[in-house]
């Protein structure tokens, strides 16, 4: 469980600048006023990249992008479980056009997109279909590449068919420049024998979440150990803004337990890392500038 909003035990994390790599907050729109104030302690310090998930929220991510500035990073992509609508014309056929106007206008990265073996339709109670989500993804990796672009990936049960898709993509010299495996939740042995080898890994980062990994911290320390210290991120995977940095601050802990780094040292090296994912020089926040200077 994440700590209470009010827990200001961690002073040190609030003056650091924390990517919330992965998150859906503009679909909660009304824990938005709490983003740079201090009436959530560390949200002053926290660059969130929120991700859509459907056609339908593209524009939330837009107007979130607006709003926050240089607080946000957007992510625009089809969700697996939506992918079926694409087949069934619920989505319009021309969503890829649509996608690359939107990342050539704002900027930002596409996602979240990926492979889902486990969820199932709540209309028909039936595991979503593979074929089409392989069908979408692959139009996203395909977006990612030509317009050299980061994308985010969920990836549940699946991961032999990502492996898969993902060689091809390496054989053809087609990878997107980086790749992020959001919420990890695969094995260590995974990552250090496949997806972290060879020209593939060079393209790959991985990042944890206290809402998924913290179900089983004793696996996410071996996932989290088994990654090159500069491949690393941290997300909140949350909806509600207000609760994003009690769940940031629990994931970074454990980052920093796992590795045997000093907990400072871990939001400078994450934050790093962020940035070179995100392809971006520098902090945007003000608070995290000051704190590099001093």
């Amino acid at each position: 469980m994440a700590k209470s909003e009010q827990d200001t035990s961690s002073p040190s994390l609030s003056s650091l600048c924390i990517y919330d790599v992965h998150c859906h907050v503009h679909e909660t729109p009304g824990s938005l006023h709490t983003i740079g104030t201090d009436r959530v302690f560390g949200s002053d310090s926290v660059v969130f990249c929120t991700q859509a998930t459907q056609y339908t929220d593209w524009d939330d991510v837009v107007r979130f992008k607006e709003r926050c500035q240089e607080r946000a990073i957007p992510a625009f992509g089809l969700h697996p479980w939506f992918a079926e609508r694409v087949e069934s014309g619920e989505i319009p056929r021309e969503w890829p056009d649509r996608l690359r106007e939107l990342l050539q206008k704002h900027g930002g990265i596409l996602g979240e997109c990926g492979l889902d073996k486990v969820a199932k339709n709540p209309n028909t109670h039936k595991m979503y279909s593979l074929d089409p989500q392989i069908k979408v993804f692959r139009e996203h990796l395909r977006i990612a590449y030509d317009l050299k672009v980061a994308i985010s990936v969920h990836c549940v049960r699946a991961f032999g068919n990502l492996v898969d898709i993902l060689k091809e993509e390496e054989a053809n010299g087609t990878l997107p420049p980086r790749i992020m495996l959001h919420s990890y939740s695969g094995s260590p042995d995974m990552l250090r024998q496949i997806l972290l080898k060879g020209r593939l890994g060079s393209h790959i980062y991985v990042s944890f979440s206290w809402f998924v990994n913290g179900r089983n911290e004793q696996k996410s320390r071996e996932c989290i150990a088994a990654v090159p210290e500069d491949r690393l991120l941290v997300e909140s995977d949350l909806h509600d803004a207000k609760n994003a940095f009690s769940a940031l601050e629990h994931i970074v802990r454990l980052v920093a337990d796992a590795r045997g780094w000093e907990l400072g040292d871990t939001c400078c090296r994450l934050a790093a890392n962020s940035r070179a994912f995100f392809d971006i020089e520098s902090d945007p926040l003000p608070a995290a500038q000051q704190n590099k200077k001093g």
